[in-house]
């Protein structure tokens, strides 16, 4: 009798760890499904929120940039960014730029398109000019360098000024920290404003304070 309650406990153990065992498996796959859901649906939110941030950033910079073109007249106002392009066989960087934001006058060819993932070292005399804070010509004649003389005849400009953007800034722009961009202003048709020329050139208040529109604008890229 004690042999056959002793079968028979040993049976019930067996049900019961195996009912206890597919219990834990369907609880375990129901919560890892839950758990996936969940997560999946924090990673939408998550991503949704990334691009509505980013959206009314960029769009922060598009009003910055519509200010800095009606402030000085000018006929095109835009940015370029540098970025990672891939390797060359020797494993070595690519450094490349493309133009990210650009706001312009009606009637005027938009030049963003054209300008994207461009090598750096097309424009090297025209990035290393604005670094030193010598891109400003009010007459493109002036240009030297044929490329960059180029470049902005290919849009019809008359006269130009860049600075650069760091992603950290001091006073009127000095290097601080990266090379992240490029503030560019052309004038095409229209005149520019007597207030910011002396002696034929641009003046030194127009420069400084466009290293500070320079200095706002990095503050929202970075």
């Amino acid at each position: 009798m004690s042999n056959k309650f002793f079968k028979k406990s040993r049976l019930e153990n067996i049900v019961i760890t195996i009912i206890s065992t597919f219990g834990s498996i369907v609880i375990a796959l129901i919560t890892a499904g839950f758990f996936k859901e969940w997560w999946d649906k924090r990673k939408e939110k998550s991503s949704r929120n990334k691009l509505i941030k980013q959206i009314e950033k960029d769009e922060l910079i598009h009003f910055t940039l519509k200010e800095i073109k009606n402030q000085y007249h000018a006929d095109r106002v835009s940015l370029i960014q540098f970025h990672n392009g891939g390797t060359f066989y020797t494993n070595s960087p690519m450094q490349k730029a493309s133009m990210t934001f650009e706001r312009s006058n009606d009637g005027l060819e938009r030049m963003a398109p054209h300008l994207q993932n461009f090598f750096v070292s097309h424009y090297t005399a025209f990035i290393k000019s604005s670094i030193d804070g010598n891109m400003f010509y009010s007459d493109l004649d002036d240009i030297d360098d044929i490329a960059t003389k180029a470049l902005f005849r290919m849009s019809g400009t008359q006269a130009v000024a860049a600075v650069p953007i760091y992603d950290r800034l001091t006073q009127y722009g000095a290097p601080n920290g990266n090379l992240i961009s490029l503030l560019i202003i052309n004038w095409v048709f229209s005149e520019i404003p007597s207030d910011i020329i002396y002696e034929g050139n641009f003046s030194n208040d127009f420069k400084q304070q466009l290293h500070r529109d320079g200095q706002s604008i990095g503050n929202l890229l970075t």
